[in-house]
C-alpha cells in the first residue's frame, strides 16, 4: 500500500512538467553555459596549453596539438543540454519546497546548484586530479555564472 502511494505521488510531480518547458530549459542552458564556458576558456587558456597537465585533458577534448576537434563540440552541446533539461526536472521536482519571490527562489535554487557542484565536483577534483588552483577557481565562478543565469531563466519560464 505505502509502495502505491508513493508512486502515485512521484508520478504527480512527473504529470505537472510541462515538457517544452523542459526542452527549452535546457535549449537556453547549452546556450548560455557554451557562451560563458568560451570566455572562461578564453582567460585560462594557458593552462589547456601548459605540458605538465597535458595527461589531464581526454583524448575527446585534445587528441593532438590544437584546438578540441568537431566531435568533441557535439558531444559537448548533446551533454550540456542533456543536463540543462536534467535541470529543469529537478527544478520541478523541488519547487514545491522553495521559497515564494521570483528572486528568492531563483537565488535559492542557484545555491544548492552551486553548493551541490562544489561539495561533489571542485573538492574532489582537487583531491584527485592535477589541476591547477587557478583553474578549479575559474571553473567553480563560470559554473556559478551559468547556474545563477539559468535559474532565473527557469523561474521567470516554469511558473
Amino acid at each position: 500500500m505505502v509502495s502505491l502511494i508513493l508512486r502515485r505521488d512521484m508520478i504527480k510531480w512527473i504529470a505537472k512538467m510541462n515538457w517544452r518547458k523542459v526542452l527549452l530549459i535546457g535549449f537556453l542552458y547549452t546556450v548560455i553555459a557554451t557562451i560563458i564556458r568560451q570566455v572562461e576558456m578564453m582567460w585560462t587558456l594557458k593552462y589547456y596549453m601548459m605540458p605538465q597537465y597535458s595527461g589531464v585533458w581526454s583524448k575527446l577534448m585534445m587528441p593532438s596539438v590544437g584546438p578540441p576537434p568537431f566531435e568533441f563540440m557535439v558531444t559537448s552541446m548533446i551533454l550540456t543540454f542533456a543536463s540543462g533539461m536534467a535541470l529543469a526536472i529537478i527544478y520541478y521536482y523541488l519547487k514545491e519546497y522553495l521559497p515564494t519571490g521570483f528572486w528568492k527562489r531563483s537565488t535559492f535554487f542557484a545555491d544548492i546548484l552551486v553548493s551541490t557542484s562544489f561539495i561533489f565536483f571542485t573538492l574532489p577534483a582537487y583531491l584527485l586530479f592535477n589541476l591547477p588552483m587557478a583553474l578549479l577557481g575559474w571553473g567553480f565562478v563560470s559554473t556559478f555564472v551559468i547556474v545563477l543565469l539559468t535559474s532565473v531563466l527557469m523561474v521567470k519560464i516554469v511558473k
